[in-house]
């Protein structure tokens, strides 16, 4: 059971709750630190990756090296993870070459071999033995003709980049290497569009060379090149300056551009607060609910906080979510009457402030300090009611679940002014 600081006078603490999204921590949000060093977060869920267009540069046929840094959440995974490779399918035309961690923490070097018409492999001697969530740069070298009548792979593993140590023994395999030339794209954290294979974890930098200890074809250093946390797209590093692509899947945990600390939510994630006075409202009482999030898309109603059960109006209680159309709408109702405000669409991938104001006699909708059209409060009975707030999720339904990457969540008992909204998204960075 993980916990979050309540910064509020409230006294509750956020307790995350078990679910079941993809990833070596599947049963609560997960909370991506920044500790000054940007990178890019892969969750292990399927459409999730960094891609590169294919290009001659990568079409390596010969010796190669691929190097990646990464922190992977679970460093002997569940299912096995692509960490980079240029595969879309089975045949010399989409599979070329694939750098692999294996469910018992060894890595993989394999790749389509026009020599042999079909897939070859080599893993390394031992496991890497690198603890869970610790960054380290694994690296693989392949020997297409080492000895004229075979082929041979090195492992190695460094925590610099630098200065590489050997990962068990070199392996070799008889029979000289041919790597297909296959016309795909290269995929970090995934094999391309095929999908599954899909890591969990913090990738820092990958890179190609051809030749070993050769020419640097791929530098996708994700430290320099993230700037934003919206971001879509960077330039390698290397001469060849070909474009990475940030994936992100459609449902679900998303790619990550990290840049400050945040909580990842998806399915089954949520953080839960226990009932208390001071999150109950009466008909007569002034609130504001708010959130700071970066979401990405909703293929349903995303609730963001609620304290409440279901979105109909025999349910009582309040809710903040955002709608299939990416607008922000906010629920309160009184178990007969129901009203729904709603503000400006949000622009997915930037950061946002959403929040629902009652003031008097109307509710009003919030994007960032922009008030969407007031609406009169006829209910007659109270808002309040015995039930948990969730944030991610409506309150007891296990639906509605939120996928975007939460800075903040907010509840205040008063109506906060439109100034006061946008000095609040102000301080986290929204103009």
């Amino acid at each position: 059971m993980a916990t979050a600081p309540n910064l509020g006078t409230g006294g509750s603490v956020l307790d995350a709750q078990f679910g079941s999204s993809a990833s070596s921590n599947t049963n609560e949000p997960l909370q991506l630190t920044h500790s000054g060093e940007n990178y890019l977060y892969l969750p292990g869920v399927s459409g999730n990756n960094a891609t590169v267009p294919d290009s001659v540069a990568l079409s390596i046929t010969g010796d190669i090296d691929l190097r990646v840094r990464v922190a992977m959440d679970d460093w002997t995974p569940s299912t096995t993870m692509n960490l980079l490779g240029k595969r879309d399918g089975g045949s010399a035309a989409t599979a070329a070459y694939e750098f692999i961690l294996t469910t018992s923490g060894t890595l993989r070097i394999q790749w389509y071999d026009t020599n042999t018409g079909g897939f070859r492999s080599l893993t390394s001697s031992v496991a890497t033995g690198v603890a869970d969530q610790t960054d380290k740069w694994v690296r693989v070298t392949l020997d297409v003709d080492n000895g004229a009548t075979q082929c041979a792979a090195a492992f190695s593993t460094s925590t610099d980049g630098s200065t590489f140590t050997a990962l068990g023994t070199t392996q070799t395999s008889g029979g000289v290497a041919a790597i297909s030339a296959a016309a795909v794209a290269l995929a970090i954290g995934e094999q391309g569009s095929l999908g599954g294979v899909s890591a969990a974890g913090k990738f820092y930098r990958a890179q190609v060379l051809n030749g070993i200890g050769g020419t640097v074809v791929l530098d996708a250093n994700f430290t320099t090149g993230i700037t934003s946390g919206a971001q879509a797209t960077f330039t390698e590093s290397s001469s060849n300056a070909a474009t990475v692509t940030i994936n992100r899947s459609a449902s679900g945990r998303k790619s990550v551009a990290v840049v400050r600390s945040v909580y990842l939510l998806g399915t089954d994630d949520y953080f839960e607060v226990a009932d208390n006075a001071l999150l109950d409202f009466a008909n007569g009482d002034d609130f504001t609910i708010a959130a700071v999030l970066r979401a990405w898309g909703t293929t349903a109603d995303d609730t963001i906080i609620a304290k409440k059960t279901s979105t109909a109006a025999a349910t009582v209680g309040y809710a903040l979510e955002m709608s299939t159309s990416s607008a922000t709408t906010g629920r309160l109702s009184d178990g007969t009457t129901q009203h729904s405000p709603t503000a400006t669409t949000r622009t997915a991938g930037a950061l946002t402030m959403l929040s629902v104001v009652r003031s008097g006699s109307t509710v009003t909708a919030f994007h960032n300090a922009t008030a969407g059209t007031p609406v009169t409060i006829t209910a007659t009975g109270t808002f309040s009611n015995a039930e948990v707030m969730r944030i991610g999720r409506l309150a007891g339904a296990g639906t509605n679940y939120m996928d975007a990457e939460v800075v903040a969540a907010m509840v205040f008992r008063r109506a906060l002014s439109a100034t006061e909204l946008g000095a609040i998204a102000s301080y986290y960075g929204i103009s």
